[in-house]
């Protein structure tokens, strides 16, 4: 786990099934195919600070993107219009992003794509291929969770996906993708199944067999917190199936 604070990470499903709620623990989204498990979250705090910039309408359930298409190039909106002025504000809350806010960094593909080979190769599975359309889909949505933060994953993802939040702007790729890979710990390999109680479905993901190509997006949240995601292509945890074979 990355030091200090509080995480959480998020887990790709297909079946929601009903739980009762626990202190920090968080139900993923029912998503794409055929889990019958939950997943649980992690928490982490890198944030020195629990002041928040302000939302413009005073309310951040409903400040939401603007409507219409977006791509690579489309600035994201920002509560006073400036980017510069939003993050020197909050900087002074004690928020600081080293990115500027634009969530990705130059070296940030090279992290991703490293972490996840390195943890595959230590269980003698084929590297995985960065893909740019795996990426973009993986963007998309951890900007559209910027402005709230909400820990969900996307709704009818044809891929496989993990997603992560920590509070702060400082978790970088490697960290994100080593709290999957801790995981590991929690799953019986003589068993094929994660152990009782525990959530491994990240770590599944990152060194199943059969997926090749993966693609991830970090965005920052206005309130405070990185968002990510990671899609995989093939998608992984497929009920039934054990990741190594």
């Amino acid at each position: 786990m990355a030091p200090g604070g509080l995480v959480l990470l998020g887990l790709l499903l297909l079946v929601l099934v009903d739980a009762p709620a626990a202190v920090h623990i968080d139900i993923a989204a029912a998503l794409f195919h055929s889990h019958d498990h939950l997943g649980g979250n992690k928490k982490k705090d890198k944030s020195s600070s629990s002041s928040s910039p302000s939302w413009p309408d005073g309310n951040a359930a409903t400040y939401l993107p603007p409507a219409g298409k977006k791509d690579k190039k489309e600035k994201p909106s920002w509560p006073d219009g400036n980017a510069a002025d939003f993050f020197a504000e909050a900087a002074k809350k004690g928020l600081r992003s080293f990115t500027g806010g634009r969530g990705g960094y130059k070296t940030m593909t090279t992290e991703f794509l490293d972490a996840h080979n390195q943890v595959r190769a230590k269980y003698g599975v084929p590297p995985l291929r960065w893909s740019k359309k795996l990426a973009r889909y993986a963007r998309r949505w951890s900007d559209a969770r910027r402005f709230d933060c909400v820990m969900m994953h996307s709704v009818g993802s044809p891929y496989g996906e993990n997603v992560f939040w920590g509070t702060g702007w400082d978790w970088k790729a490697v960290e994100a993708v080593g709290d999957w890979a801790s995981e590991s710990s929690f799953y019986d390999w003589r068993a094929q199944a994660c152990h009782p109680g525990q959530v491994c479905e990240h770590f599944t993901q990152i060194v199943w067999r059969t997926t090749k190509y993966v693609g991830c997006g970090r965005a920052e949240c206005l309130a405070g917190g990185v968002f990510i995601t990671c899609s995989y292509d093939p998608p992984g945890n497929w009920k039934g199936e054990v990741p190594l074979t």
